[in-house]
């Protein structure tokens, strides 16, 4: 019985490690349609992995549930990595390596900020660099940029909740907006950065 339950734990540890979370967020100020959110629809009907699931989760433009929802996540489906999308005004798209030391300031949709107090530097564990020096040789239909910068607002914060819950293992994606890039193209190049981490993580 003791070695039938081990098993089973095993099982269920092996398969919530083939997990990766997408997420986007859902309407704010001037984004009434988000990109991150249109883009994410694209994820959930068109990302196909072998051996990988993947949930997809429209997160509100909230301090308090962003945070609940991705430390939760981490703590009950310990996923192999988590994809974090956000709108911004460039017209390309920009992968955010790591999260800057910040105290959380502006008001969420609700006029809430959070109180955790200062927020500390802290990078990705995946090679970012090499993987959108990767990207920029492909052919993609929205060119890839590295970036420093996820700003100060929810995707920072969505970012930084993620990288402390996952030891690192997350990466933050700002998309254009809509008017700048078609979802359907965007989430072509998320696909193709989502791969190139799954390939990091498989030593290809």
């Amino acid at each position: 019985k003791q070695w039938y339950q081990r098993r089973v734990r095993d099982n269920l540890r092996l398969e919530m490690a083939r997990r990766v979370l997408i997420t986007g967020f859902g309407p704010f100020a001037n984004h009434p349609v988000n990109a991150s959110s249109e883009t994410l629809k694209k994820l959930s009907e068109e990302l196909v992995l072998e051996g990988i699931e993947f949930d997809f989760q429209e997160l509100r433009v909230v301090y308090e549930s962003t945070k609940d929802f991705i430390s939760s996540y981490w703590k009950t489906k310990s996923p192999l990595f988590c994809v974090h999308l956000g709108v911004y005004t460039e017209k390309f798209v920009s992968v955010e390596c790591q999260c800057n030391e910040t105290v959380y300031t502006l008001q969420d949709v609700e006029e809430k900020i959070p109180e955790d107090g200062k927020w500390p530097l802290i990078k990705s564990a995946f090679p970012l660099r090499e993987i959108v020096q990767n990207l920029s040789q492909k052919s993609l239909p929205v060119p890839v940029r590295l970036s420093k910068d996820a700003g100060q607002y929810l995707c920072q914060y969505s970012f930084h909740n993620s990288l402390c819950n996952g030891n690192g293992n997350s990466v933050f994606v700002h998309v254009p907006k809509l008017e700048d890039s078609p979802a359907e193209n965007t989430a072509v190049v998320v696909i193709a950065i989502i791969k190139e981490l799954v390939n990091f993580l498989s030593g290809n």
